[in-house]
């Protein structure tokens, strides 16, 4: 611990990641398992939404508007994972600026004072939130890729009951909800990044934005008007 705060890492920093890490995990576990066995959010949602689109399928023979619509998946995800490595890039870049952007800090009211390791630090938990978020979202333009060639293989409506056509509806479902669910995780590593930046500030600062980061997802997945319109509760 001595040779941790001879470095210029306080305990308080080393507190301040731990509840970053511990609440980000918490927080995708919780998500999973009200998703999963409760059935609660927007996730669980969209994906019944996502199973009737599957059955949907069987009726339609003419079916260029769901590849069209998985086709804007992929460029929405192409998107993001673009502009993700544009952003690694610019954030490596950070790595060797600490010496001329410390000083910066030193002159703002309330920052914490940062030595050269613990802005590499800082920079390098950037970069790893964005390399999962890039991870994530290529990950989902695969799903999604797969899923376009799975269409192609579900059957015509004349074979609507047939066994092997539902069943590929099924995992056309199964498949896209998962490729969300990727996407989403990669949207949630924006949050936390954004969270991450207040540390450059002082530590309290990041654990007060990494708890109100997970605030505001709890409540725009359970408790928005989105949710509410979703799970048909606006004129209950």
């Amino acid at each position: 611990m001595q040779n941790i705060i001879n470095l210029g890492i306080s305990v308080l920093d080393i507190i301040a990641l731990i509840w970053f890490i511990s609440i980000w995990i918490g927080y995708i576990i919780f998500s999973k398992n009200k998703c999963k066995k409760e059935k609660i959010g927007l996730i669980a949602e969209m994906d019944t939404i996502r199973r009737e689109w599957g059955l949907e399928l069987l009726k339609r023979d003419n079916r260029v508007m769901d590849s069209q619509l998985i086709n804007g998946l992929i460029r929405k995800e192409s998107f993001f994972a673009s502009t993700t490595m544009l952003i690694l890039a610019s954030t490596l870049a950070l790595m060797g600026v600490g010496d001329q952007a410390i000083p910066l800090f030193q002159n703002i009211p309330f920052a914490q004072t940062t030595t050269t390791v613990l802005w590499e630090l800082k920079v390098l938990v950037l970069i790893v939130v964005f390399m999962f978020a890039f991870f994530k979202f290529t990950w989902s333009i695969r799903q999604h890729s797969y899923c376009a060639t799975l269409l192609g293989s579900i059957g015509s409506p004349d074979e609507s009951d047939d066994k092997k056509s539902i069943l590929k509806a099924q995992q056309f479902a199964d498949l896209s909800s998962l490729a969300a669910n990727h996407f989403n995780n990669g949207l949630r590593a924006y949050y936390f990044a954004l969270a991450e930046l207040s540390w450059f500030f002082h530590p309290l600062a990041f654990i007060f934005a990494s708890t109100w980061v997970v605030v505001i997802l709890y409540r725009r997945e359970y408790y928005s008007k989105a949710h509410d319109i979703l799970a048909n509760k606006l004129n209950k």
